[in-house]
């Protein structure tokens, strides 16, 4: 049919196809091109309401001729049914976290998938959600991913396509419900789900009944296994499956305490024990699936999954004795628990067999393998109800005996609260009995008539809040009291009595006392038991608080969320977990306490060395922290020592053949530990001696030609026997003496293999790191005891020098320039550290980003760091602001984490700031974008400075390998614009890395970079005086500096006077062009002549002049001649300091009838810069000049330039020459440039055409035409005619 055809079978095609006709005989073929392993099918009907199949079969084939029907697990062909293409969608009445959606089955099914929709043609989807399933509508249970948490399935990105997640784990339930968490828009949904009807086969087993299967004549021999079965109970312990073999094997799978524990030995008497779940005797079905290879073991409890290797090195599990299903009949070795299994199990397979289905069907195979004791075959119902109080608001209120002397309560309860009420009664005489739990213990408070409120608490001090079932019996007379807890009585005697009230109550309704939140079950009140099932709505507050027939309580401690073996702790509304001892912190014990790295902790400010410390060389890695001794250098260098316990030197004796004395080196620190350390080392090395006596040690010289037969050797990190020892070169067969040439007996390579009489020794370094550390120590030839062979050894510790994580440098030199990492996956936890060095007030360091989550680490406004994330819900800030500038161009260490309880950053290892997570589901984080480090995902906002040691959840990433590889931008090592000096004149350069800024307050120049001279031209007249104010000033040394250009000396160049002590110092160029210097300080006068060079030939000369050591010495420094330094001796009584300065002059003084004739710059003194401020905007009141008109100049100097930078530019991106073929194929392109080429003809001619057609008109143009002339026909008319006469420009002309 047109438009019909299979090739419009495509989902989302606009079309389908149709059959030609319409009977069972139809069917549509797809070729894959090749075996595949298909997974899940969907199907649509046609864009019609009424075109669509709604069942159909699969049969399928390799060879397009031979086909087989896909059948069921009992044989019968399979039916798929799928939807129909819906246009409508369900659609919540409020937008918010509590909607949800329920499919009600018409039974049990085995659900493995599910699809969704948005509303079609339309923005509203979902975008994610929880399933929950549930087996009777009323207790629900969330599908959890393989770490135990709620799984969180991603949804839709538009309101028209198909997302479908499948289930690893099938649901097996009749109810399933879909919770949306976030949507776009409106929640608006179409849900479909996969799935066929659940088969069960089921046993019922009593606490005696068991499954038994003698393996004595049908051994299970195995290396591979697959158990699975689920089951039912309320009670907390029990054996579910046990076998053993003769050579010690054992499997041993068991409910202890709630939680499922497996035991298994293949055979090497080392029983590996594997635990997984938690509050498994709700009377709920609980999945579990036990999956062996070999060693390798995956142990699953509702989906919940650990892995672990079983201890020993057998692979082979071999039973031979019973295999007991359900129970034991005596206890048995590798089992926990005394009790048999009570409760329903349904579906076991062991290795694909179903044993429940082998039991019950007489027509199995495997019938008569099994033998059957009291199993029932169907599941009945527990006649135990248990209630769960939800909040500490509810309460039951049951009847009991009013008016008598006596009462009896018990109860069975569970709760992770450390408070609650259990019961209340009060009694109808004065008083009352109140049973309940304070920090975790068990308490009774009694107030009766003529007796005074008493608190009792000697009952025990187990804590009772853990989780578990415990049963409470109260019995109270006169003058008696009896309390049982889990089956251990306490007897009080007390002088009391009382009269019985009418009701108790159960679980709160006391309004001074803290309610009861938790699970109870069997409530007697004096004798009497009654069902919560037929509680009126009188006995019980309030609805919607209280659960029936459910123990609602969530293990939030299973699996422990708490990292690096912290203890977790809980109430009925959350987790915290207790860090002590774990050598981690934080609200998971997720971030190290202890440094990386001997480097690290010495960045942190420490000082003393040798100094004993632990670091954890990857930080939040699952490597614990190892103690260490750190050793620092004045020179920088940094030392790290792992000890070991066999540090001293220990004497070999007795041992004849090679290699019989065996010494394994126990380190302070596993291997992978020492690896990682090495890494992240310059340079490490091991110290290692033998001295011997006759004891040779490599039996050299042994030629390559020839086995290699060593006495003795040691085994390096990959446990490899080597070949060379301490100080010689790997595969030399050599002692560092024989390498050297300097051994004792020059035909030996080793000085112990010349076997002398004395003591002799063969040491040195091993250098190799990837051959450290000495992983154990062989020796031989060392005799007996009786004989005088005999050799010592010393192993020293690893010795490793600095850590490359604090080279690992780089300088973001451009705001654009970034490095991008693989996407940072920081699902529900995660951590980020480094340092920074910068001088930008704002800027993006770190960004990453998802759909709609994101992370980004900023400064903002120089003192404040943000970290701003998204996980779900709204954006959050962690912000830190900090009392000092982080633009300071110093190094700043940041840690930030986020995980399931906050978020906090930490910042120089001081400053922290953290934010609680929103109550709620906690959401993973989805990032999908580079983790870009130096500005955002889209190069805005960027960073400029210097970065180092970064760490994504303990793990170094490698920023200067992106540096090396030349990337935009990015430099190696920490530099800046600075760091050429580009400021001159000792001008202050700030850096700004992508540029910097010169300070020029200090200095006599001006201009960019201190180099524009500020000078002034001076004349006979002109006089420049600077006041010093206040108190004055005294020096012991003075630095000048004058720069000037003259051909007429006269006057001062500088004069420093004081009217109190007439002491003075002037600067001059002599009648002789020489420079003179002429100072009396109080001890006598003083003259200093620079006479090598004429200084009034009108060049420019610079001037320096300090005095030093105490003013007893004058260095006098002209342009690049040889300095002039000369030193006064100075009476011990005299004063060599410039006392009361009082006045400084430039050009001369007041005295002074004619000044300096030429320009005077660069005027300093010490700090003071005379021109500089004179010649400001707002100059100091004082200083003056004379006269006022003086102005500044730069006395011919031209300022020096630096020359440019060369601008960086971003590379065009990378682009994808295959996608782009994909985009623009060759023959699209040919058509392109053939449309563009006849545009571009066109565009020409029509250019032209308008150029002639503008071209026609006479233009308007200026002419030197008198007015009125215009007209004339000749120019003699003109000149008749015009009004003004000619218009001839007057021309100047200039002799010289």
């Amino acid at each position: 049919m047109p438009g019909r055809g299979p090739e419009n079978a495509r989902l989302l095609g606009g079309s389908a196809w149709t059959a030609k006709n319409q009977d069972f005989s139809q069917y549509l073929t797809l070729d894959l091109g090749d075996i595949m392993n298909v997974t899940g099918i969907a199907t649509q009907g046609r864009n019609s309401p009424k075109e669509f199949v709604m069942e159909y079969g699969i049969s399928y084939g390799s060879n397009g001729l031979d086909y087989a029907d896909y059948r069921e697990v009992d044989g019968s062909t399979k039916v798929s049914h799928p939807s129909t293409k819906c246009s409508s969608a369900w659609q919540a009445a409020i937008n918010n976290y509590y909607q949800s959606i329920t499919v009600q089955l018409d039974g049990r099914y085995n659900i493995c998938a599910v699809a969704t929709k948005g509303r079609q043609g339309s923005s509203e989807f979902v975008s994610e959600y929880y399933v929950l399933s549930s087996e009777d509508g009323y207790t629900w249970s969330t599908y959890q991913s393989d770490y135990g948490q709620d799984q969180m399935f991603k949804g839709n990105t538009d309101g028209d396509g198909i997302r479908r997640n499948r289930f690893e784990t099938p649901i097996i339930a009749q109810y399933i419900r879909i919770n949306p968490t976030r949507w776009n828009d409106r929640i608006s949904m179409r849900v479909e789900l996969y799935g066929c009807p659940y088969v069960a086969d089921v046993l019922y087993f009593n606490g005696t009944a068991l499954l038994t299967r003698n393996l004595e004549n049908d051994p299970i021999t195995s290396r591979r296994d697959s158990i699975q079965l689920r089951f039912r109970t309320n009670r907390a312990d029990g054996v579910l499956i046990y076998s053993r073999g003769s050579q010690g094997d054992i499997f041993a799978l068991q409910l202890v305490n709630n939680r499922m524990l497996l035991n298994i030995d293949l055979g090497a008497g080392l029983l590996t024990s594997l635990s997984v779940g938690s509050l498994l005797d709700d009377n709920l079905w609980h999945d579990v699936r036990i999956l062996r290879n070999r060693r390798e073991v995956i142990f699953t409890v509702d989906r919940v999954m650990i892995r672990e290797k079983v201890k020993g090195d057998y692979a082979q599990l071999d039973l031979n004795h019973n295999l007991y299903i359900g129970g034991v009949p005596n206890m048995q070795e590798g089992l926990v628990v005394t009790q048999n299994f009570t409760g329903c199990i349904e579906n076991m397979y062991l290795n694909y067999t179903n044993v429940i289905q082998a039991v019950k069907d007489y027509r199995h195979e495997d019938y008569y393998k099994y033998q059957r004791v009291q199993a029932l075959s169907s599941c009945p119902q527990e006649p135990i109800v248990p209630i769960t109080f939800l909040t500490a608001n509810s309460y039951a209120k049951l009847p009991g005996y009013e008016g008598v002397s006596s009462l009896n309560l018990s109860l069975d309860f569970r709760t992770f609260e450390e408070n609650g009420l259990l019961a209340y009664h009060r009694f109808t005489s004065p008083g009352f009995v109140k049973l309940f739990i304070e920090t975790g213990k068990i308490k009774v408070e009694i107030a009766a008539e003529n007796v005074p409120k008493v608190t009792l608490d000697n009952f025990g001090t187990d804590l009772l809040n853990d989780g578990r079932w415990h049963k409470v019996i109260m019995t109270l007379s006169t003058n008696s009291m009896v309390l049982s807890v889990d089956g251990r009585p306490m007897k009080t005697v007390r002088l009391m009595t009382f009269r019985t009230g009418s009701s108790y109550l159960i679980g709160g309704g006391v309004p001074s006392s803290s309610g009861f939140i938790g699970c109870m079950r069997q409530i007697n009140v004096d004798g009497h038991y009654k069902s919560p099932l037929n509680w009126k709505d009188e006995e019980f507050c309030c609805k919607g608080e209280i659960v029936f027939d459910a123990c609602q309580m969530v293990d939030r401690c299973n699996p422990n969320p708490c990292e690096h073996r912290g203890v977790c702790k809980q109430t009925s509304e959350e987790f915290y977990c207790d860090c002590a001892g774990t050598g981690y912190a934080g609200a998971v014990c997720h971030m190290s306490a202890n440094p990386v790295s001997c480097e690290s902790f010495r960045q942190s400010g420490a000082n003393a060395s040798p100094v004993d410390i632990s670091i954890d060389v990857d930080g939040s890695g699952p490597l614990r922290a190892f103690p260490v001794t750190c050793e620092f250098f004045s020179d920088g260098r940094t030392y790290t020592y792992v000890g070991h316990k066999n540090d001293q030197t220990t004497v070999v004796n007795g041992f004849e053949a090679p290699g019989s004395f065996v010494q394994d080196i126990a380190y302070n620190a596993d291997v992978d530990q020492m690896e990682i350390l090495m890494n992240r080392s310059y340079t490490c090395r091991q110290r290692l001696r033998y001295e011997c006596r006759r004891s040779r040690l490599l039996n050299s010289p042994s030629p390559e030609t020839q086995e290699f037969r060593p006495y003795s050797w040691w085994m390096s990190r990959q446990n490899q026997r080597m070949d060379y020892w301490a100080g010689a070169l790997p595969g030399s067969r050599k002692c560092e003496c024989g390498i050297d040439g300097t051994c004792v007996d020059r035909t030996k390579w080793c000085n112990c293999d010349a076997a002398l009489d004395t003591w002799t020794a063969d040491e040195g370094e091993i250098l190799d790191k990837e051959y450290l550390p000495v992983r154990q120590l062989r020796f031989g030839d060392t005799g007996t005891p009786l004989d005088e062979k005999e050799g010592k050894y010393t192993l020293g510790p690893l010795l490793c020098e600095g850590d490359v994580l604090y080279d690992n440098v780089v300088t973001f030199r451009v705001g654009d320039a970034t490095i991008d990492f693989p996407t940072f996956d920081m699902g529900h936890s995660g951590d980020l550290t480094f340092e920074f060095k910068t001088t930008v007030q704002n800027a993006v360091l770190i960004h990453s980003k998802g759909p709609s989550d994101f992370i980004k680490v900023s400064i903002s406004g120089g003192d404040t760091l943000q970290f701003e994330y998204q996980a779900g819900s709204g954006a959050r800030t962690v912000t830190v602001e900090t009392s000092n500038k982080l633009s300071d161009n110093q190094w700043h260490s940041v840690s930030i984490e986020r995980n399931r309880k906050e978020a906090r950053m930490i910042v120089d290892g001081a400053l922290k700031s953290q934010i609680r997570e929103p109550p709620g589901p906690i959401r993973a984080m989805l990032l999908t974008s580079p983790l870009v480090v130096g500005a955002t995902v889209d190069y805005r906002d960027g960073f400029v400075g210097c970065m180092r040691g970064l760490m994504v959840n303990g793990r170094h990433l490698d920023m200067r390998a992106a540096a090396l590889a030349g990337l935009y931008g990015i430099g190696i090592g920490c530099t800046g614009k600075c760091d050429s000096n580009p400021c001159l004149n000792n001008g202050t350069c700030h850096e700004k890395y992508d540029s910097y800024h010169c300070d020029c307050r200090f200095t006599s120049f001006k201009g960019p970079i201190c180099a524009d001279e500020i000078g002034v031209n001076m004349q006979s007249n002109y006089m420049i005086q600077y006041d010093f104010a206040g108190s004055y000033k005294s020096t012991l040394s003075e630095k000048i500096r004058v720069g000037f250009t003259t051909t007429d000396p006269k006057g001062i160049l500088m004069g420093l006077y004081s009217d109190i002590s007439k002491e003075y110092l002037t600067l001059q160029v002599s009648n002789s062009g020489h420079l003179r210097l002429v100072f009396d300080f109080g001890f006598e006068r003083r003259e200093i002549i620079f006479e090598d060079q004429n200084f009034a030939t009108g060049q420019f000369h610079d001037v320096r002049i300090r005095r030093e050591e105490s003013g007893t010495r004058v260095v006098m420094e002209v342009d690049s001649y040889e300095p002039r330094s000369i030193t006064y001796k100075i009476n011990p009584s005299a004063d060599a300091q410039f006392n009361n300065i009082q006045h400084l002059y430039l050009g001369r003084n007041k005295t002074m009838a004619e000044g300096f004739i030429g320009c005077i710059s660069r005027v300093e003194f010490d700090d003071i810069y005379p021109l500089k401020w004179l010649f400001q905007q707002n100059p100091p009141p004082n200083i003056m000049k004379e006269p006022s008109s003086i102005s500044e100049d730069f006395c011919g100097i031209e300022p020096v330039t630096n020359p440019p930078d060369v601008r960086e530019t971003r590379p065009p991106p990378i682009v994808d020459e295959d996608k782009l073929q994909e985009f623009y194929p060759p023959a699209h392109s040919a058509i392109l440039g053939g449309i563009l080429a006849v545009l571009f003809i066109a565009l020409v001619c029509m250019a032209i055409l308008i150029g002639r057609y503008m071209s026609r008109h006479k233009g308007d143009y200026v002419t030197q035409e008198d007015k009125g002339a215009e007209y004339a026909p000749d120019e003699h008319f003109a000149v008749m005619q015009g009004a003004t006469g000619h218009q001839v420009q007057q021309k100047k002309e200039i002799f010289i």
